[in-house]
């Protein structure tokens, strides 16, 4: 967990703004957010921006067999830390984490997807997803060779986008090696959050990206998704907004933000 952010990133109890809490994807920190997101977010949020399990400056590493009861463990303690109303953005990884830590939780406010598939990999009744060898491979990569296994990430990120070749240089300077981050790989692995997305109370707004390779947005025709769930789709490659910078027109209304975008 990191709440021991820079102080424009955490909450001001004083303030009479809403708070937003921001869960970053797999490989990055919570400073990969755009700066120019962050600031049309602040006119009417206190943003508190995350490390995700052994990302950044959490210091957790995976115990074997274990990767689930740690992330639970782990939003235990980042909720006792959190204020007692607050709004939940996840991107792809942090995404799944967001839906998990709004299952059955009334302090959450709204949820605002991006990029996300409840279920990362597939399976014989889950196919719009990854293919499970294929994550097995960026597992080993990245155990092997971690710079190399992030480039590759990067470039499958960034394709998809108007400029592929400088979003992904972007995104790899983005993405420093770390051991511990071993735990986000087997999080998305094991992580299956279908029934907990079905059963969300919240207002919740879905963002997919149309030629995203890492999360094929036709997942959405696989399940049965509650009325309060808002599906959107966006241009772009899975680190669209990485790429747009700021705010969407959509998300934007869904936020009450009053700033123009």
């Amino acid at each position: 967990m990191c709440l021991n952010c820079p102080k424009s990133a955490g909450a001001n109890p004083k303030s009479h703004k809403r708070t937003l809490v921001l869960l970053h994807g797999w490989g990055y920190d919570n400073t990969c957010w755009p700066q120019e997101m962050l600031q049309q977010l602040r006119v009417d949020y206190e943003l508190i921006v995350l490390d995700l399990p052994g990302h950044g400056q959490d210091p957790s590493e995976l115990i074997q067999h274990d990767s689930i009861n740690q992330l639970d463990e782990w939003i235990r303690v980042t909720k006792a830390r959190l204020p007692q109303r607050y709004d939940l953005m996840g991107w792809s990884l942090g995404g799944q984490i967001a839906i998990r830590m709004a299952h059955n939780d009334s302090r959450i406010q709204r949820l605002i997807l991006m990029a996300v598939n409840p279920k990362f990999i597939s399976s014989n009744d889950w196919p719009k997803a990854m293919l499970p060898k294929l994550l097995l491979q960026f597992d080993q990569g990245y155990q092997a060779l971690a710079e190399k296994t992030l480039r590759r990430f990067a470039m499958l990120q960034a394709q998809g986008a108007g400029k592929p070749k400088p979003l992904g240089v972007h995104l790899v300077n983005l993405m420093l090696p770390k051991r511990q981050k071993i735990l986000g790989l087997k999080l998305l692995y094991e992580l299956d959050e279908r029934d907990h997305l079905c059963q969300l109370s919240q207002p919740c707004f879905l963002e997919l990206a149309d030629a995203d390779e890492l999360v094929p947005n036709a997942w959405v025709r696989e399940l049965k998704l509650p009325n309060n769930v808002q599906i959107h789709a966006v241009s772009g490659g899975h680190a669209y907004f990485l790429e747009t910078q700021g705010v969407g027109a959509n998300m934007a209304r869904f936020l009450r933000l009053e700033v123009p975008c």
